[in-house]
């Protein structure tokens, strides 16, 4: 009867294991798409935070949904947009009044400017164009959410 391996056998399943951890480190690659909308969303809803309480003719409460403007940091951790954007809203910022709605025509308190649809903010990879993640920002009530994750 054997009582241990061969060396043969041990230098085999080592080689097998090396080659199935760098198949797998290879199929692994993180969703940037998701990771941008995911940024983009707490930049939204700190937006929306910081207008609900303020004064109307305080322009606190904006986001530009470009990547250089989103790339801005104020806070100490900084995020690379690494996916291109595209959106439906009539201007590329998008403000929020004293009650939380958006007004996708830039600052204004004028009712005219407050966002009539949903807007829709589309986060697609530069690498890989089928993966993109899409924040869905409605009009009513400002409430955003990630809607489509792929």
């Amino acid at each position: 009867m054997k009582k241990a391996f061969s060396m043969l056998e041990l230098i085999f399943v080592i080689v097998l294991m090396g080659v199935l951890s760098s198949i797998g480190f290879y199929m692994y690659r993180p969703n940037t798409a998701l990771l941008d909308a995911q940024y983009a969303l707490l930049k939204l809803k700190e937006a929306r935070y910081r207008a609900i309480g303020y004064s109307a003719l305080d322009p606190s409460g904006c986001v530009t949904l470009t990547k250089a403007s989103l790339e801005e940091d104020t806070t100490t951790i900084r995020h690379d947009l690494k996916s291109a954007i595209t959106h439906t809203a009539h201007n590329d910022t998008i403000c929020f009044d004293a009650l939380g709605r958006p007004h996708d025509m830039g600052f204004s308190i004028d009712l005219s400017t407050l966002a009539h649809s949903p807007i829709d903010i589309v986060f697609t990879e530069f690498s890989d164009n089928q993966k993109s993640s899409t924040i869905r920002l409605f009009p009513q009530s400002g409430y955003a959410i990630i809607v489509d994750k792929n």
